[in-house]
This record gives structure tokens, C-alpha cells and sequence, in this order.
């Protein structure tokens, strides 16, 4: 495996990518992988993308705000914006067709890019924003928390509080561990602008989009995964997800919860190379 680092400039900002090439896989397929809220790119998914098998090229961004990219002009952008900045670096890149996962505010971004585009062929949505409420009251409460959670975190954010409060809204079941807050705390606190940002793209955008979101389906084939000890709303709607969708599985990590790309990485590797070939598998029967 081969680790390379991007820095370019396109028309939203500044742009900071790291792309994994596997030079003895010559399938040529393409993955790209969207972090959540606060964590950049590299730290969300490293540990992830050293299980993967199956592509021969990972591509893993950092979204304005979050790591070392950055917007030129954009003081409060929406989930549209972040999923304008993915698009041109893509464009940028001439990457044409690949595979999509998004982690929980990112899965809210990669909603926004299948629907606007026809380049993505499997999808894989972790703990995904977007779902984390199976009607339309559940999300609008989810909203309402991501409001006055990003409010407090502009006012304090030297304050352990909000963050712990952060973690309590995402993972309200998660075993309690003193030294796991403080390691999260520690990651998150590196980018508190960009997480409020990000926080309040994602309360405009369950706000705007909550019959949409409550009645959604996936377009494509796909999975889902959840950590065991996730909010039951989010293993309601995700089983409803793969009730009401077509080629869509959902799968639900033992002893995880919202953090789950981080404490289980292995699993999450295991579990979207298992869907990589079942997709495989099924586009060759097909043929």
C-alpha cells in the first residue's frame, strides 16, 4: 500500500486529500471515503482503509473546515456546499466512477452526491446523520440538539461540557470510559470551527429535508452499519432502510457504537470487502 498526500486549489478553496494505492490490485476500482463531523479525513478512516481489499485506488478528503482544507468564502456552508467542494476535487482528479462510504455527517454529504450524480456504484452509510431518526419528530429532535450543541460549542469551546454533551446526543448507550471521552474530546477540539460548521449544516439540512429523509430509500446497492449501542431509532430506521430498499443490507457491530470506525475498524473493513464482492458477484451473474 502506498500513501500519497494532495494539496490543490480549486474553485470552492483550498483542498487537502490523501489517496491509499494498492499496486497489486489491478481491478481499478475506486473508493471514496467522507468523514464525519470534527475528525479530519486521515485520522477517521486510517485504520479502516489498512483492512480494505478490493480496490486499487482510496481516496479520503478532508471537508472545509475539518483538517487542512479549507473554504475560500463560505462562513456558513450547507451540506450542498461540502458535497460542491467533493465534486470538484473529484473533477479535479478525473475520478469518474467509484464507490462511496460516508460516516455519519459525511453520510449526509454522500446522500447529497448520488442524487446529484451518476458516478457512485456502491454505497456504504455508517452511522449515518441522515437516518438517525425513523420519522419526522425524531429528526427534527435530533436538529434541535445539533443546534444548541453547536451554539454551546461556539460559546465555550474550552469547556469540556459541550463536547461531552456532543458525544452523550451520538452515543447515549456507549459504555462509559473516562479515558475514551478524553481521547475523543482530544480529536474533536482540534476543529471546533469546522465542527460547528459542520453541526449547523446538518441541523439546516434535517430541518429542509425531514419528510425526505423520514420516507427515504437507497437509489443503489449499498449497506448500512450500526454499532450495537446505538440510539434504537438509528437500528429502526436502518432496518427499515433495508426492508424498503433493493440490494440493501444493513449490519449492526457488536459492541460498538457511533464511534464505531474507530474501535472497530477491522469490522467495518471486514464487512464493506464482504459487500464489495456480493456486488461483484452479482454485476458478473448479471452479465
Amino acid at each position: 500500500m502506498e500513501k500519497h498526500p494532495l494539496n490543490i486549489r480549486t474553485a470552492c478553496g483550498q483542498q487537502h486529500a490523501l489517496i491509499w494505492q494498492f499496486p497489486q490490485n489491478t481491478s481499478g476500482r475506486r473508493l471514496l471515503l467522507l468523514h464525519g463531523a470534527g475528525i479530519a479525513g486521515e485520522l477517521t478512516w486510517t485504520y479502516v482503509a489498512n483492512y480494505l481489499e478490493g480496490w486499487s485506488e482510496i481516496l479520503v478528503p478532508d471537508f472545509a473546515g475539518m483538517g487542512k482544507s479549507s473554504f475560500t468564502d463560505c462562513p456558513q456552508p450547507t451540506v450542498a456546499d461540502y458535497a460542491r467542494q467533493v465534486t470538484e476535487l473529484l473533477d479535479a482528479l478525473d475520478w469518474q466512477h467509484m464507490d462511496i462510504a460516508g460516516y455519519s455527517f459525511g453520510g449526509t454529504v454522500t446522500e447529497t452526491l448520488i442524487r446529484e450524480s451518476g458516478r457512485f456504484e456502491l454505497c456504504y452509510l455508517l452511522e449515518p446523520a441522515l437516518l438517525s431518526g425513523n420519522d419526522e419528530a425524531g429528526l427534527i429532535a435530533k436538529a434541535q440538539t445539533y443546534i444548541k450543541l453547536a451554539d454551546w460549542l461556539s460559546r465555550e469551546p474550552e469547556s469540556n461540557e459541550p463536547f461531552l454533551a456532543f458525544l452523550d446526543a451520538v452515543s447515549p448507550y456507549r459504555r462509559s470510559n473516562a479515558a475514551a471521552d478524553r481521547v475523543a474530546i482530544s480529536r474533536l477540539r482540534g476543529n471546533v470551527a469546522g465542527m460547528v460548521q459542520a453541526l449547523n449544516a446538518v441541523n439546516n439540512s434535517l430541518l429542509t429535508n425531514t419528510r425526505y429523509f423520514a420516507e427515504w430509500t437507497a437509489p443503489m446497492p449499498g449497506m448500512s452499519m450500526v454499532g450495537e449501542l446505538s440510539m434504537p431509532a438509528m437500528h429502526e430506521r436502518q432496518a427499515r432502510l433495508e426492508l424498503e430498499s433493493e440490494q440493501w443490507f444493513t449490519q449492526m457491530i457488536k459492541g460498538a457504537d457511533h464511534s464505531l470506525v474507530f474501535t472497530h475498524p477491522k469490522q467495518v473493513a471486514r464487512l464493506m470487502n464482504e459487500r464489495l464482492q456480493l456486488a461483484i458477484g452479482s454485476a458478473n451473474n448479471a452479465g
